[in-house]
C-alpha cells in the first residue's frame, strides 16, 4: 500500500524525480513504488542510488533530482 503522502494519481506516472523526492523526505521508498517505475528511471535511480551511496556519504540532499537523461534531452 502507498503511502497517501506519495500515492500519484491515474493521470501522472511514478517517475524518478518523484523517486527521489520520496527518499530525500523520508530516506525509504517501497517496493511498490520501484515497481511502478519505468525500466529507463529504475535503472537510473539504482545507478544514482549506488554513486550516492558510495560518494556522498549517504546524505538525501546529494541525490540528483532532476534525471540526466532529462537533462540531456534539454540540451538537444
Amino acid at each position: 500500500m502507498k503511502s497517501l503522502k506519495y500515492q500519484v494519481n491515474a493521470m501522472s506516472e511514478y517517475r524518478y524525480e518523484d523517486a527521489v523526492k520520496q527518499l530525500q523526505d523520508s530516506g525509504a521508498i517501497g517496493l511498490v513504488d520501484l515497481k511502478s517505475l519505468p525500466h529507463d528511471d529504475l535503472v537510473e535511480l539504482f545507478e544514482e542510488i549506488k554513486v550516492w551511496c558510495l560518494y556522498a556519504g549517504g546524505k538525501t540532499d546529494k541525490l540528483p533530482k532532476e534525471s540526466k537523461k532529462k537533462k540531456k534531452k534539454k540540451k538537444d
